[in-house]
């Protein structure tokens, strides 16, 4: 497929160099290779030690460039830069840059702020699922779940409340097509990107119209949105209810561990040490044996009444009276309050989470965006709608729509002057259907989009070295200085250190006297020109 792409990309041509450029001169040759002045430039400006106009430094660098540079010689004489271990290292680091080089930063970041900023408040909503069938789906699949589902949101708007309807469809369909479903708490990233967007978007009390997901049509009544109270950290003392039916406790076992719990908090707020009390007391004996001490934790990581006492203590070190829950009755003490994270805290976690997910796009739409129109991109819709009905009958994936899509010629885009027709994207589909989505319009449109930052990736890699002369000069940096390292612990390094720095000038010497160096003083001497 890759090989498909870049065949179309191969005919691109190549732009030519602007004649009012300024010209790169030679500005020295060591051992037959010649070194442009922009490479001197380059390095002389990242050791931010030359004072490039001054003469007698520069000079001074040009020295120790020419050393360098003979270090170098020498490495590769000794074929250092012919060893699998280097070329492999070398390669290992092309990628990486070349990762760097083919990114939007700074669209990337305003994509993971979106996602962050929700952080800031926690929703919490009803809805209501009208389930798909099984498998992947055309159109017609999805319309009997969609005539439902306004059948529903109709009866709502009509007076009947969401909880009502929600309650009854779900208790009367068959086979769990519809689903009621109470969220208390929700934190960005843990939904299905469409339903995400809809639920952050709402104000309390509004509710949708249905929304398409990957499993059915949503109904979604937003009930809250309250802000995010952060982290808090408390350690615990479980007393369980002790008893001879465990589902059905009776009312006496019940009191009989309510009133241990409370004799643990009358010790506790007495003063006796809450970690000892724990390791001698508490029946969660993974916590117990850490002073009681658990994990930090956000709201909905806990059962309700559990967090309630947790999130209301104001002051660290105090201790609540024993709370019960289904495990038992809990005496907590407040350990600490974990603010929100800061957006560079949460920076990798989001970046991780959004590439390799549906979110990828949002993620890398700057950087789509700007190839779209530095590749003069052009759509043509009627070629696309074409594909579209075609979707309506056979699956993306599924070998039929190829055979179908095959023969279709009509451009479909256009980038740096060349067409690539409908049939070029079918191939594409077939042999790269990198979709998780069920519907075959959602399924078709993600791996068009994938398609498209397929095509401009490839150009922009197959003219990075022309467009982005600081690449090439990365590139040589860390040739370079592999080589460097190499060589220099052959020579100097790997010797005693009493015996190094006559080594070193040993070998500084050999160097002068086994290399041929030429120095375009000229150059050098009208160095101020060529500066920005």
């Amino acid at each position: 497929m890759k090989r498909m792409i870049l065949l179309f990309v191969s005919v691109i041509v190549m732009t030519t160099v602007d004649a009012k450029e300024k010209k790169d001169p030679i500005v020295m040759t060591v051992s037959g290779k010649d070194i442009p002045l922009s490479e001197f430039l380059f390095m002389a400006k990242k050791g931010n030690s030359v004072d490039l106009t001054d003469r007698k430094s520069v000079e001074n660098y040009a020295e120790l460039f020419k050393i360098y540079k003979l270090k170098v010689a020498d490495a590769e004489a000794l074929t250092i830069n012919k060893a699998s271990k280097f070329e492999k290292e070398l390669e290992n680091y092309k990628v990486q840059l070349q990762e760097s080089f083919l990114s939007d930063k700074s669209g990337e970041d305003s994509a993971m702020y979106v996602v962050y900023e929700r952080t800031k408040h926690i929703p919490g909503f009803k809805h209501i699922v009208f389930r798909f069938p099984e498998g992947n789906l055309l159109s017609k699949d999805t319309v009997d779940a969609y005539r439902k589902a306004m059948e529903a949101y109709n009866r709502i708007k009509n007076g009947e409340s969401f909880e009502e309807v929600g309650e009854s469809l779900a208790k009367e369909s068959e086979n769990d097509e519809i689903r009621y479903i109470v969220i208390d708490y929700i934190y960005p990233l843990q939904l299905m990107k469409v339903l995400e967007d809809k639920v952050f978007s709402m104000e309390p009390g509004e509710i949708s119209l249905p929304v398409r997901a990957l499993t059915g049509f949503h109904l979604i009544k937003l009930d809250r949105k309250i802000p995010n109270p952060g982290k808090v950290r408390v350690a615990h003392i479980l007393t369980p209810v002790l008893s001879a039916t465990p589902d059905a406790p009776t009312e006496e076992e019940i009191n009989a561990a309510r009133i241990k719990a409370d004799s643990i908090y009358q010790r506790a707020v007495s003063g006796d040490d809450f970690a000892e009390l724990a390791k001698a007391y508490s029946s969660d004996s993974v916590s117990g044996q850490r002073g009681g001490l658990l994990p930090y934790f956000g709201l909905g990581e806990m059962v309700e009444s559990f967090e309630e006492v947790a999130f209301a203590f104001e002051n660290i070190g105090e201790i609540s009276k024993p709370v019960q829950t289904r495990y038992g009755f809990h005496v907590l003490k407040f350990i600490d309050r974990k603010p929100e994270i800061t957006f560079e805290e949460m920076k990798s976690h989001l970046y991780e989470t959004m590439k390799t997910s549906e979110r990828t796009f949002d993620l890398f739409r700057g950087f789509d965006e700007k190839m779209k129109v530095r590749h003069g991109y052009v759509f043509y819709p009627e070629a696309y709608t074409e594909l579209e009905r075609l979707a309506d009958d056979y699956f993306p994936s599924d070998t039929s729509f190829f055979d179908h899509g095959k023969s279709m010629i009509k451009t479909l885009i256009r980038l740096d002057t060349i067409d690539f027709p409908q049939n070029i994207f079918v191939e594409y589909l077939y042999r790269k259907p990198y979709s998780a989505k069920t519907y075959s319009q959602d399924f078709m449109k993600e791996v068009f989009q994938f398609f498209i930052r397929d095509i401009v990736t490839e150009m922009e890699r197959e003219t990075l070295e022309q467009d982005y002369p600081e690449y090439n000069m990365l590139v040589n940096e860390y040739y370079d200085g592999i080589l460097l390292f190499e060589v220099s612990n052959k020579r100097v390094w790997g010797h005693p250190a009493e015996e190094q720095e006559k080594l070193e000038a040993e070998w500084v010497k050999e160097l002068k006297e086994k290399y041929p160096v030429t120095i375009n003083r000229k150059a050098l001497k009208n160095l101020k020109k060529y500066l920005n």
